[in-house]
C-alpha cells in the first residue's frame, strides 16, 4: 500500500467537523466543513469549505503530484513533506511560506466511510493548538473536477 493507494481510497466528498482545542484540550473553536479529495492518475486534488456560523464560507483548493510514495505540492502559498503512517494512514507535515514559524503536523487516518485527522500546531517547538477533525464520506458523491491540467506541469 502507497500514499496513492491510501488518497485514492480517501477520494470523494466529507462532511466533518473542526475542532480547535488548546494544549490543555480546552475547546476554541467549532465548526463544521465540507472536503472533496479527488485521485485522478497522479493528480491528487482538494477542496475544503470551512463553514463557519455566521459567516460565508471559505474556500481553499489545494493540489499534488502523488506517484506511490512520492508526494510533490504545486502550492506556492505552502510548503509540506508526507510519509505513510503503516498501511492505513498518512503524516503530513506542513506550514504556510507568510508564517515560517508555524507547522503542522497532521495525521490522517480512514476506517470505512469514515475519517479521522488531527493536527498538532506548532510554533517553533511550542506546541501551540490542536484540531480535530471528524469525517463522514458522502455516499455517492462525486468531487468536483476543478484541475483540468496535465500532472506533468
Amino acid at each position: 500500500m502507497t500514499i496513492a493507494d491510501i488518497l485514492a481510497g480517501m477520494h470523494g466528498v466529507w462532511n466533518g467537523t473542526y475542532t480547535l482545542l488548546e494544549p490543555d484540550g480546552t475547546q476554541i473553536e467549532r465548526f463544521a466543513s465540507r472536503q472533496e479529495g479527488r485521485m485522478e492518475g497522479t493528480d491528487w486534488t482538494e477542496k475544503v469549505v470551512y463553514l463557519k456560523d455566521g459567516q460565508e464560507p471559505h474556500e481553499m483548493r489545494f493540489h499534488a503530484i502523488v506517484d506511490g510514495d512520492s508526494v510533490r505540492f504545486l502550492d506556492t502559498r505552502m510548503w509540506g513533506s508526507t510519509v505513510r503512517a503503516a498501511d492505513q494512514g498518512i503524516l503530513f507535515t506542513f506550514g504556510w511560506h507568510d508564517r515560517p514559524g508555524e507547522r503542522i503536523v497532521e495525521l490522517s487516518m480512514r476506517s470505512g466511510e469514515r475519517r479521522t485527522r488531527l493536527w498538532q500546531h506548532f510554533e517553533g517547538d511550542k506546541l501551540t493548538r490542536l484540531t480535530v477533525i471528524d469525517e463522514e464520506r458522502v455516499p455517492g458523491a462525486e468531487p468536483d473536477r476543478w484541475f483540468d491540467g496535465a500532472a506533468a506541469e
